[in-house]
């Protein structure tokens, strides 16, 4: 059934790939006030759900095939990401910024399925969806 399945979806799209996804960003520097070189931005990321199986059927001559107009569907994802910084000049010729980037804010361990048994509902792979991260970066430029 391995083969069958890698046989029949040709010239079709791809299972694992998914059919939309966006990012909207946004980003700002206060160039003024006492916040002068402060910036703040955000970014939210989303991803549509993607098919991780297909049911198994019985064909004429009693062999397995898949029925790809009916593919099992994994869940759609999202994720915000939030940032602050701060830059201001050291020389006339050396600039520095240092920024602190949280990513997948809120986001904790949890399980993917990346593709199911024939029933549909039991998992066969799975990957660690990623989690909240934090980084704090200082970067000099001249």
């Amino acid at each position: 059934s391995g083969y069958t399945l890698l046989k029949l979806p040709e010239g079709a799209a791809a299972s694992e790939l998914r059919q939309w996804r966006y990012t909207i960003f946004t980003n700002y520097t206060f160039y003024h006030s006492f916040l002068k070189g402060v910036g703040i931005g955000a970014s939210y990321r989303w991803q549509d759900k993607v098919a991780i199986g297909y049911p198994v059927l019985e064909d004429a001559n009693g062999l397995a095939t898949f029925d790809l107009s009916k593919p099992y569907y994994g869940p759609s994802e999202d994720a915000l990401d939030l940032w602050l910084s701060y830059e201001r000049k050291l020389t006339r010729k050396i600039n520095w910024r240092i920024q602190l980037n949280v990513y997948n804010v809120g986001k904790n361990d949890k399980l993917i399925p990346i593709s199911v048994q024939p029933d549909g509902h039991t998992w066969a792979a799975v990957r660690i969806a990623p989690t909240e991260e934090w980084m704090l970066t200082n970067t000099f430029s001249f």
